[in-house]
């Protein structure tokens, strides 16, 4: 197939076939530079490792899962459509993959010169669709944020605030749904957006590690959320073999900043000169659909449900463990400095912003890069230096209802910082982790419930003896 010619630019529905010509076609986009799309397009990171072992080219894809906590995903994933799942270990973790970005093109702009330039919709959200048994569920679940019971309202209000110039699109966005009138089971929200480098979407179901599953709260703002659902989904639908049918279908927005200018991804390279700055707002802005037919979007699958996969209870993230490795002799002063210094700082910072008001309640010694206890961490020549351990407090939500969330934040309790062989402070304070730029500390956070943390306070009495 060739590329989508000048005289029809677009639009096209992503993954349509014309938007998959664009992407398998060995025609240049850069003619001077001799460069087509699929030398252009650079999938990175996990997608380029998952493109390469799943063996995709640009234009093909897959859809696989794992049933286990413990996996090597590029090694272990099985071929979705047509298996039979065993879910009796409470595991089920989908990923769909392609040899492209998860941004298609919707258009093919000339540029001049003999180049060309293809431009893809910034894609935030992914439609989900589901049968069971024969039968579409139509929920219309809008997937997003740390509380995986947040109403439909709410999940769309936190994504309009927290993505990237969402307020200018979002919630209309999000509150109509697909433009074509279809019906989704859940739409799935990124505050990140799926890049040009992006290759994959992963649909977490089943998990008994939730953090594991999650992979980072921050960047799967919807994982937690998604997992509630499906629980409910499987207490719905009962007990028993059933056979299951998901489509994914990203939808993407064109729109207009603050400043007027078109926002779009230039799929396969920068854009030259002005063209597809205008193109896109004379034709692009609003939402894209991708193609209902796109090809290997589609997997159908078998599993038999027993009392504990259809009990509707959904994933719960517990605390973390206590260290096995903690110097007896250190517990006590450590948990003391724990619990003070985890209301200050980068600690306290973050716990105000997750647990308004609350005050550390119980503190976990964990273990760091070298083991459970104090430290003492070296950077160059002995310059800077300093002792630490390493540790989760633990914030209740002052609501103090059970389901309510509050924070678990790991931080570091630092002593006797040295900077150019002098001493700048002596005392124990509350610190982050180091990144790349000097002088920049950050901490872990994650939600968890007031029911949780009490567990968590009952289960290490042992410890604080």
């Amino acid at each position: 197939m060739s590329a989508p010619s000048a005289s029809t630019p677009g639009p096209y529905a992503m993954s349509s076939p014309e938007s998959l010509a664009a992407v398998k076609s060995i025609a240049a986009l850069d003619k001077n530079g001799n460069k087509p799309y699929s030398r252009l397009m650079e999938l990175r990171g996990g997608s380029h490792t998952l493109a390469e072992k799943f063996r995709l080219a640009p234009g093909q894809n897959a859809f696989k899962y794992v049933d286990e906590d413990e996996c090597e995903v590029s090694r272990d994933a099985k071929p979705l459509h047509g298996a039979n799942i065993d879910v009796s270990g409470g595991e089920l973790q989908l990923w769909y993959c392609q040899g492209a970005p998860i941004a298609m093109p919707v258009a093919r702009v000339d540029v001049g010169n003999g180049n060309a330039q293809l431009v893809a919709p910034c894609v935030h959200a992914v439609d989900v669709y589901v049968e069971v048994d024969g039968a579409p569920k139509e929920d219309g679940h809008v997937c997003f944020g740390a509380d995986a019971n947040a109403s439909r309202a709410a999940s769309v209000a936190a994504a309009t605030k927290k993505t990237l110039y969402g307020e200018f699109w979002m919630d209309a966005f999000l509150k109509d749904g697909p433009k074509d009138g279809s019906k989704p089971w859940a739409t799935i929200v990124r505050s990140e957006r799926w890049s040009d480098s992006d290759g994959y979407v992963y649909l977490p179901l089943m998990a008994k590690d939730v953090d594991n599953a999650l992979m980072g709260d921050d960047d799967l703002t919807y994982a937690h959320a998604l997992m509630a659902k499906w629980a409910k989904l499987l207490k719905d639908v009962g007990a028993g073999e059933h056979e299951f049918t998901i489509s994914i279908r990203p939808r993407g927005v064109v729109f207009e900043d603050d400043d007027g200018d078109a926002r779009f991804d230039a799929v396969g390279g920068s854009s030259s000169g002005d063209e597809p700055e205008a193109f896109a707002k004379q034709n692009l802005i609003g939402q894209h659909l991708s193609d209902p037919a796109a090809p290997g979007m589609r997997a159908t699958w078998t599993m038999s449900l027993g009392a504990d996969q259809a009990s509707g209870a959904g994933p719960v993230r517990k605390a973390q463990e206590w260290s096995k490795n903690w110097p007896a002799g250190e517990v006590e002063e450590c948990v003391e400095m724990a619990m003070r210094f985890a209301n200050q700082g980068v600690c306290g910072a973050k716990a105000a912003e997750m647990a308004r008001g609350a005050k550390c309640c119980h503190v976990i010694l964990s273990d760091g890069e070298r083991g459970g206890g104090i430290k003492q961490a070296q950077y160059g020549d002995g310059e800077r230096e300093y002792d630490y351990f390493c540790a989760w407090a633990l914030f209740k939500n002052k609501d103090g209802k059970p389901d309510s969330l509050g924070a678990q934040i790991k931080f570091v309790v630092k002593r006797s910082t040295i900077e150019n062989f002098k001493e700048v402070d002596g005392d124990w304070r509350s610190g982050g982790f180091e990144g790349a730029q000097k002088g920049v500390e950050s901490v872990t956070a994650l939600t968890i419930t007031n029911a949780e943390i009490d567990a968590a306070i009952k289960r290490d009495a042992k410890y604080l003896k």
